[in-house]
């Protein structure tokens, strides 16, 4: 299969390249070339690290697809929601069921939600556009019955689902949707047998606004409450207005592949060599890093980090992805801290201080800073609708994580 490749520069769509799509004896692979207007273009730069400006076909090494076409491809859910699709189309149609492969997943995406700036065409054709568009704000409560039926009826329908799809990362169920200003967003559901102790929803919302006040970059996130159950509405970083900002995964800035361990000075040494901000970005994944240990955001894989393009080269994206787990614990990251360090301790992230651009007593200022802003942990949370008893559940999390802050040295 064959796909025109085009970047979206400065609100224009610009030729980028081709994307081969190959299947051999059930066995994929896939193939870019750049297009030679685009290697000409003045200010042109390598949409991932490991594809670099060549006058020459590219060609992926033992995985099915180039990392930066993953990124805009469906998630967990979203996959799930397209392979049901292929299922009932082929029971409908009284065939047999079409196996479905990492292009087909990049080819189902809508056009209008698919994450970043490439857009993928099929003969002068946008593929995946959706003809009524994203659904509007006024249709999230039959967004979150849609999803409660599809996680529940394997038979259910999920055309409405997929039309709205995301391809922002995870498991849990969520649409795009286009808010009261026109804006494009990310809305997050409940699961259906989540209980009303985890509001999931309502606590990534509460880590969200403590880290705004920690002075994280976040993106702008409001809290909905349907039937009594919380939707959390985030703005897509990737857009401004209705024009699309370059985007690259952690895990396509590293080169990795999925399931593999990594560490933050991984990312480091990205943003040393591609980034436009290094100092800065460096210094504020730092402090990202020490409050996923104070909260227990354990789910800080690659994936759960990103860039975007700027002028002379890529800058860390708001934050995205936090969330609190309960327990007084000690908790264990995804990425490690150093070289292989996971432990979720506000110590030893004081402790490796120095990789990220940081002194010591800087560091030490920071996280006695950062405990107090987590003070407000409950005022906020009640702020969001969280129940007493939910706040109850989650306290010794917050509380143990105030004093490993205030106890580093």
């Amino acid at each position: 299969m064959e796909y025109a490749v085009t970047i979206q520069l400065e609100g224009s769509d610009v030729p980028v390249g081709t994307l081969y799509a190959h299947v051999r004896r059930g066995v994929e692979s896939a193939s870019f070339r750049y297009d030679a207007s685009y290697l000409a273009r003045d200010g042109a730069f390598p949409i991932a690290p490991d594809m670099p400006l060549l006058d020459a076909p590219l060609h992926t090494q033992g995985e099915p697809m180039f990392r930066v076409f993953a990124d805009c491809m469906p998630d967990r859910w979203g996959r799930s929601l397209m392979t049901r699709a292929e299922r009932t189309r082929a029971r409908e149609e009284r065939r047999t069921m079409r196996t479905l492969f990492e292009h087909d997943f990049l080819a189902g995406v809508s056009d209008e939600a698919r994450q970043g700036a490439l857009r993928i065409w099929v003969s002068g054709e946008a593929i995946a556009s959706v003809a009524n568009g994203v659904p509007r704000e006024m249709r999230i409560p039959d967004l979150l019955n849609a999803a409660d039926r599809a996680s529940e009826d394997l038979d259910a329908d999920v055309s409405d689902l997929i039309a709205a799809g995301s391809s922002l990362g995870g498991a849990r169920p969520k649409a795009s949707i286009v808010d009261e200003r026109g804006v494009l967003n990310v809305a997050k559901f409940p699961k259906p047998d989540e209980s009303a102790i985890e509001d999931i929803c309502a606590w990534e919302k509460t880590a969200l606004d403590l880290a705004a006040l920690a002075g994280i970059r976040v993106p702008r996130a409001r809290l909905l409450r349907v039937t009594g159950r919380s939707v959390l509405l985030l703005e897509r970083f990737d857009r401004q207005g209705t024009r699309r900002t370059p985007y690259l995964s952690g895990i396509s800035a590293v080169q990795g592949s999925d399931g593999q361990r990594y560490s933050y000075l991984d990312l480091v040494a990205f943003l040393e060599e591609e980034g436009c901000e290094p100092d800065a970005d460096i210094r504020e994944l730092w402090k990202r890093i020490l409050f996923s240990c104070a909260i227990g955001n354990t789910d800080d894989h690659m994936r759960n980090h990103a860039f975007l393009r700027e002028a002379g080269g890529w800058r860390l994206s708001p934050a995205f992805d936090i969330n609190p787990t309960p327990g007084n614990n000690q908790k264990y990251l995804r990425s490690a801290i150093d070289y292989d360090n996971d432990e979720a301790s506000p110590q030893a992230v004081v402790d490796a201080c120095a990789w990220f651009r940081m002194e010591r007593a800087e560091a030490l200022n920071e996280a006695r800073k950062m405990a107090s802003y987590l003070k407000k942990w409950g005022r906020l949370a009640s702020a969001n609708g969280i129940s007493n008893a939910s706040i109850e559940h989650m306290a010794s999390s917050f509380e143990a994580g105030i004093e490993r802050l205030s106890s580093v040295r």
